[in-house]
């Protein structure tokens, strides 16, 4: 096993041991999905470290999907004042904290992380193997019929693929939270057209032998010292750059998160890439089919059969009120949108601020905990 790998495996305990270190019981499990990937799973048991909640809401299960560089921790990295999963688990939920394929928590049965097949995904597969696998490995070890998804970005991406390629997974879901969904991108076109049709970044890449979007673990640590390490957000490389992808809000930025962050900054396919590119290319939620150039091929929005709550950034640049609101419209007709709002009275609240806000657990996580309550309360069997 090369050190690239070896840095990986080394990895993998680093969330578990993270939720430990704040006081809270965390178990590993793995999913494994039909193409062969294994996914980790990171469970936080009801009860948290309120050990009287326990019983109260111990048989409702949440399941977390991170978004695009994202893993498990993005949902615990915050503490258990701020970040969701620890909120939930106080709260008496069984949480848990899923991994899809391509970041450090996710393994293949056959295939090297080296091996070019290996990074032959977009989140196409996320929905149709990933997200399926996922709550079926939570069913399975809890017992129960459904779950509560929640997801963050390309979480909200997986899982409407999810609903539209297999919608027998429906009936397992009893409600869906959607932070920030990335479903559609017309924002993005003038990005997507430099990146994909002038530059070819992707093509560019695989030519020169970088198979991935990720880099090295030294030179990951060699950027992050260089460029992210200025306790001045205005001089810190890494925090202007972000702002300028994800919208401007220096209040809520914490350059110490912001170098925890990038530390933990996952691997991603250059076809995930490629497929957000063509959705903001052709305006259609659009499966990968015949690539960047081929027929856009719609997911059919109309399987979503779950009850869904929409919630935005008002100076979110990725994913844009007018995208989302586009979104809810689509699901208003359908019967199927909860509700529409934004996430929080902050105006500057950006797409990175979902999770890594300063303030956020009472600007997000604790109002949405009631929604949350509200959502079992309504959609649970009697």
């Amino acid at each position: 096993m090369g050190r690239w790998e070896d840095g990986i495996k080394s990895a993998l305990g680093t969330e578990p041991q993270l939720i430990r270190n704040a006081g809270y019981p965390a178990e590993r499990h793995h999913a494994r999905t039909a193409d062969g990937y294994v996914l980790q799973m990171h469970r936080i048991r009801a009860g948290g470290r309120a050990k009287g909640a326990r019983d109260t809401k111990a048989k409702r299960a949440v399941l977390l999907v991170h978004g695009l560089f994202g893993c498990s921790s993005n949902f615990v990295i915050m503490g258990p004042d701020r970040s969701l999963g620890y909120i939930l688990a106080d709260a008496g939920y069984d949480v848990w904290l899923g991994n899809l394929r391509g970041n450090l928590h996710t393994t293949h049965r056959n295939l090297t992380r080296d091996n070019p097949k290996f990074w032959d995904y977009s989140f196409h597969e996320h929905g149709k193997y990933d997200v399926p696998a996922l709550i079926d490995e939570v069913l399975s070890v809890t017992g129960l019929p459904r779950l509560l998804y929640i997801g963050h970005s390309m979480g909200t991406t997986s899982f409407f693929a999810a609903m539209s390629l297999r919608p027998e997974y429906n009936k397992k879901v009893l409600a869906a939270v959607a932070l920030a969904p990335a479903v559609y991108l017309d924002n993005m076109k003038p990005l997507a057209e430099m990146l994909i049709k002038r530059i070819e970044l992707s093509k560019l890449m695989r030519s020169h032998g970088i198979i991935s979007a990720s880099l090295q673990p030294e030179l990951q640590d060699l950027v992050i010292s260089s460029l992210c390490s200025s306790k001045d957000l205005r001089n810190n490389i890494c925090v202007q750059l972000l702002q300028d992808i994800a919208g401007e809000d220096y209040e809520q930025t914490d350059p110490e998160v912001m170098m925890e962050l990038m530390s933990r900054l996952q691997p991603a396919s250059w076809r995930q890439l490629e497929h957000f590119g063509k959705i903001a290319l052709t305006s259609v939620f659009t499966s990968w089919g015949d690539g960047v150039n081929g027929m856009p091929r719609p997911y059919n929005l109309t399987s979503v059969r779950v009850p869904v709550l929409l919630l935005y950034g008002e100076n979110d640049r990725l994913t844009e009120k007018s995208q989302v609101m586009r979104l809810a419209e689509e699901l208003q007709g359908t019967g199927m949108l909860e509700a529409v709002r934004p996430g929080c009275t902050w105006p500057k609240f950006n797409h990175v601020d979902f999770i890594f806000a300063k303030d956020l657990g009472t600007l997000l996580n604790r109002p949405l905990l009631k929604h949350i309550d509200r959502l079992f309360k309504k959609y649970s069997a009697p």
